[in-house]
């Protein structure tokens, strides 16, 4: 199929209203749970690990709640090609964005952390709700093929963010100034083996995890807040912003990668069936494809 079709295709679903796509997200949500059994291994083995403590029912609840959001969220990825800023308010409200606000007034810029949990697209709307930035800039993974690629640039950015590929994130914020500006970083991803350099303990098991925020933080002297993008109801999400640190560069070495797992730990054991479990996360393990 031709991107251009494709995308067509995309935009008349993303055209949908709201309560014809979650009858759509229904349909898809029997089909992957009952009909396909969309990555059963990977998501129950993943629970498992991280959950020894609980049953095989309890386990399975939460993947059929993992799957009824995920379901939710590729429908809402879709309809945020077309989704308008006033539609946009209504679904995300941050609860306490002075807690962002009063660090662009004091010319700080903002590293903003948040894991693959709740609603990871919705927040493209934060220029809107957290003012005051000279620039609000979001770390992408850019889709392959070009047309469709240029296709996401545009609805992401067309409420002021401005997406940075990841493979030049490094090279880009450094470049950048040490004040006023925003950056978001989704920082739970599973590195490439050749790019591990450190693991932790994260949810009852090994995990080597990714540095970039910490790195990044020091380098421009960033203020780090956590965001937890919690659902409220059906399609309409609340984001808890919370302070790690004002003082990046004072932290000890990994203190701050330390202190996103633990508290995405917890928010995770708080509504498990909100993060991505059917992400391959612990594909590498200590001594078996790197060394400490």
């Amino acid at each position: 199929m031709g991107s251009k079709i494709l995308y067509a295709i995309i935009i008349f679903f993303s055209k949908m209203p709201f309560f014809i796509l979650y009858r759509i997200s229904d349909i898809l949500y029997f089909v992957i749970t009952y009909v396909i059994g969309y990555r059963k291994g990977v998501i129950m083995k993943n629970l498992r690990n991280s959950f020894p403590e609980k049953s095989e029912k309890e386990l399975n609840r939460i993947r059929k709640n993992f799957n009824k959001n995920f379901s939710d969220q590729m429908i809402e990825t879709l309809k945020m090609f077309t989704i308008s800023k006033k539609e946009l308010e209504k679904r995300l409200i941050i609860d306490n964005p002075e807690e962002i606000t009063k660090w662009a007034k004091r010319g700080r810029s903002v590293m903003l952390a948040a894991g693959h949990y709740g609603n990871w697209e919705y927040p493209a709307g934060f220029p809107f709700t957290i003012p005051g930035f000279d620039q609000y800039n979001v770390i992408y993974a850019p889709v392959r093929n070009k047309f469709l690629n240029s296709k996401v640039l545009e609805s992401r950015e067309k409420f002021g963010c401005h997406l940075i590929p990841m493979k030049f994130t490094v090279r880009e914020i450094i470049t950048q100034p040490n004040h006023g500006q925003f950056y978001g970083f989704i920082f739970d991803q599973s590195p490439h083996k050749s790019k591990v350099k450190y693991d932790l303990h994260f949810l009852n098991q090994n995990t080597p995890v990714h540095l970039g925020t910490e790195q990044m933080a020091k380098a421009k002297n960033a203020v780090i807040v956590t965001a937890e993008v919690y659902k409220v109801k059906r399609g309409f999400y609340r984001a808890k912003v919370e302070l790690l640190t004002d003082s990046p560069k004072e932290q000890p070495e990994y203190e701050i990668t330390k202190k996103l797992f633990v508290w995405l730990e917890e928010i995770i054991k708080k509504e498990p069936a909100l993060w991505l479990w059917s992400h391959r996360r612990w594909k590498y393990k200590r001594g078996k494809h790197y060394n400490l």
